[in-house]
């Protein structure tokens, strides 16, 4: 095993190549997994998402007139996988993202790979994207059902080449907020030694995604009591992947039933932000996050 990862990582040929070393161990982890299982585990999720899906359209946005117009069963359904995402696959991601981190069973195999030209960032990287793979996985294949059923009945900004750019958006939204919840869940599921607290790092995770599902509300109190909040909305919205995704799909999210009455944001002038700003913010958050991980492995192993 040590020889394996040594010429991998030892820079002569693609190792020196950026990003090679966190393939490296991504290989490695996969080779490990139970190909029959992880696509079980796919199916299971991309059902569940579905269905969560088809029932948010009845409760959340039922079949009613909207200034004349009734939208269709497919738009509804569509619409809400950009509720039901966040909701179901978060938390999902904060458990895999804890358990990605490197147990004491396997001390032997990760000082192998430190002992190499593998750095604690590959390390960290690696494990953290195999871990969350049947998430990945099940994010890809939702999409790809999206946009089959945006190619045959266009029920997204139906006429428009924006429909398959939206549904693809929401999906990167849904994507880049699930490894960064997973890369939060591992950065303190990671001891100062050779080990993990598994429900350290899910809790914090946890806790982190629904403050940034809910932190609109919570700050609700602070909004109505200042005159002009649109700074504090803007920024309460760039954080939210519900908010994210629904806005790559043009929803007006605080006017949806249910939320409408429960901040009084949609009082004040405001915008959304953009769904790749949100994107871009995930990104950073899930890099800084990985970055303290390895300092701290890098410590562990020392």
């Amino acid at each position: 095993m040590l020889s394996r990862f040594h010429l991998a990582g030892s820079g002569r040929f693609p190792g020196a190549l950026p990003g090679y070393g966190i393939l490296v161990v991504f290989r490695h982890q996969m080779r490990a997994r139970c190909p029959v299982r992880d696509l079980i585990w796919m199916g299971v999720l991309v059902l569940s998402f579905e269905a969560i899906a088809a029932g948010l359209q009845f409760s959340v946005m039922p079949a009613r007139e909207y200034s004349g117009d009734t939208p269709g069963f497919l738009h509804r359904w569509i619409s809400m996988t950009s509720l039901a995402g966040p909701l179901l696959f978060l938390p999902v991601a904060a458990a895999l993202g804890a358990f990605s981190v490197p147990p004491v069973s396997r001390f032997e195999e990760t000082q192998s790979m430190l002992l190499t030209r593998l750095k604690p960032l590959d390390l960290c990287a690696g494990r953290l994207l195999a871990g969350l793979w049947p998430l990945i996985a099940a994010i890809l294949a939702s999409c790809a059902i999206s946009l089959t059923v945006q190619l045959i009945r266009r029920p997204i900004l139906a006429g428009s080449a924006d429909g398959y750019l939206a549904l693809f958006v929401m999906h990167l939204v849904l994507l880049t907020s699930v490894v960064a919840t997973g890369a939060l869940a591992f950065l303190p599921a990671m001891r100062r030694r050779p080990g993990r607290v598994w429900s350290r790092g899910f809790l914090a995770a946890l806790v982190t995604a629904a403050l940034a599902v809910t932190g609109l509300f919570l700050v609700n109190p602070v909004i109505v009591r200042q005159d002009n909040p649109t700074g504090l909305i803007y920024g309460m919205l760039l954080i939210n992947p519900v908010s994210a995704s629904a806005s790559a799909l043009r929803m007006d999210i605080l006017r949806v039933p249910g939320l409408y009455e429960r901040t009084n944001a949609h009082d004040y002038p405001f915008v959304y932000p953009p769904a790749l700003g949100s994107c871009a913010l995930f990104v950073a958050g899930g890099a800084v996050m990985l970055a303290l991980s390895a300092a701290r492995l890098r410590s562990a192993y020392r």
